[in-house]
């Protein structure tokens, strides 16, 4: 055949991106330890063989090379998959501690209103008890206790002593207080609201609370705690109402907002670490740059940190796999006997083509092009004169027939991929005329230069 147009993919752009993958996964697996580190209830066997996991696949890694090409697929089709699990993890995980966060507040308030009616009534029926009645207070205002279920107790047996001055509900809530076998918890302390429409409010108000301080531990809640606490001190009339439809409306936007950056900060650190792991001066600079961005609360900042990320990963992995499919090529044509100079596949790249030349048939020699975001090249032999004997022209169309079913053949030993997409036969069209990469003036018949020549086998 006189020229042919193949399809190339190579190893190394595989591996390339493996290693991109794998360091994504690790930045995502970093942000998992650090959840599960504030989790209490973490399942130890589970969090263990998830990480056994991890380690199993970053030991592909090692000699990842040795592997087939249908094994490395196999593999690499397995990063997604478990950046996809690990991510669903940290979702359960914060859920749960979103919910255990809430069962907290409710247990606070529970204690909160015991309190205060528990300290009323020691005031009205047992004003001596002053230090109880201080510690009531402190707690029915929010201050933690450690013990406050042993004070509430504490309170409740105090009052106990005069059971026929308490009112039915009353004393069934000492009752249960006196059970040692008893817990204090928002449904056996807390007491029922006439409004049950307040609770559900309060509810989603502690829902809210409780992501924006597990998924932003960093951010100020102050603000919100204190509306909150006031809102729990207020009369539940249409005033209670209106605070509390204000207090949720902007909770409910803070928490979109919340979720929206931590999904976004997560997006740019996997981003970034996949940059990283291409050892590139021009990404480390863009990183150290972008890392500013990954704790800022500005939404606008993070998409454009990310929109820049993606182009940088995007031109870098385009650049990647063209050198690393030129190179493929030149080092089997090398082991075929071409000529194969160090700045061949560069040449290749930004002139879209290059021409070496076989010391076996001077005067001859193959060109290859292809754009340089491309998979397809067009490979073709080629003369060095016009002036020649073109009747061997056919005889050097016949010979690089035979020499691409070796190359293919030397890829595939490699690892790399090298299909024909269609092919011109032997003499079907006029050899072109080329000239050689690496030469200025070159006379037809030349002599093989050893010392300037480059092997890449």
């Amino acid at each position: 055949m006189s020229s042919s147009v193949h399809i190339i993919r190579a190893r190394s752009e595989d591996i390339a991106e493996y290693r991109r993958s794998i360091a994504c996964l690790s930045a995502l697996m970093r942000q998992w330890e650090a959840l599960n580190r504030q989790y209490s209830e973490a399942d130890p066997v589970k969090l263990e063989q998830i990480r056994q996991r991890y380690l199993e696949m970053q030991r592909y890694g090692a000699n990842i090379r040795s592997y087939s090409a249908d094994k490395f697929a196999q593999l690499t089709e397995q990063i997604p998959d478990m950046i996809e699990f690990v991510r669903q993890d940290i979702e359960q995980v914060q859920q749960a501690q979103i919910e255990q966060h809430v069962e907290r507040r409710q247990q606070q308030r529970a204690q909160q209103q015991s309190a205060t009616m528990l300290r009323e009534l020691l005031a009205q029926q047992m004003p001596e008890q002053q230090v109880l009645i201080q510690q009531l207070a402190e707690l029915a205002e929010g201050k933690e206790y450690p013990n406050a279920g042993q004070l509430l107790n504490q309170a409740m047996l105090a009052i106990g002593q005069q059971p026929k001055r308490l009112t039915e509900a009353q004393q069934a809530l000492a009752q249960r207080l006196k059970d040692p076998e008893s817990e204090v918890s928002p449904s056996s302390v807390l007491p029922p609201l006439d409004n049950h429409h307040a609770d559900r409010r309060l509810q989603r108000i502690d829902k809210h609370i409780a992501e924006l301080a597990v998924l932003d531990p960093q951010r100020d809640m102050t603000s919100f705690l204190d509306r909150a606490a006031e809102l729990e001190q207020q009369p539940q009339n249409t005033h209670w109402n209106m605070l509390s439809d204000s207090l949720t409306l902007d909770l409910a936007e803070a928490t979109r907002t919340t979720r929206t950056l931590m999904e976004k900060r997560q997006q740019l650190d996997l981003l970034l670490a996949g940059l990283a792991s291409y050892h590139s001066d021009e990404a480390n600079a863009l990183i150290e740059k972008l890392n500013l961005v990954l704790t800022s609360r500005e939404l606008p900042l993070l998409l454009d940190a990310i929109a820049a990320a993606q182009a940088a990963t995007e031109q870098l992995q385009l650049s990647i796999a063209a050198l690393a499919r030129r190179e493929a090529v030149l080092a089997g044509l090398a082991k075929l006997g071409y000529e194969v100079h160090e700045s061949d596949a560069e040449t290749w790249l930004d002139a879209g083509k290059v021409v070496i030349r076989k010391p076996a048939t001077p005067g001859y020699g193959l060109e290859l092009a292809g754009a340089q975001g491309s998979e397809r090249f067009q490979a073709r032999a080629v003369a060095f004169s016009e002036q020649r004997n073109t009747q061997r022209d056919t005889d050097i169309e016949s010979i690089w027939c035979s020499e691409h079913q070796k190359l293919q053949q030397i890829l595939e030993e490699a690892g790399d991929t090298l299909t024909i997409e269609r092919a011109l036969a032997a003499g079907a069209s006029p050899l072109k005329v080329a000239k050689p990469a690496n030469v200025m003036e070159e006379p037809a018949d030349y002599h093989y230069r050893g010392e300037s020549s480059r092997s890449l086998d």
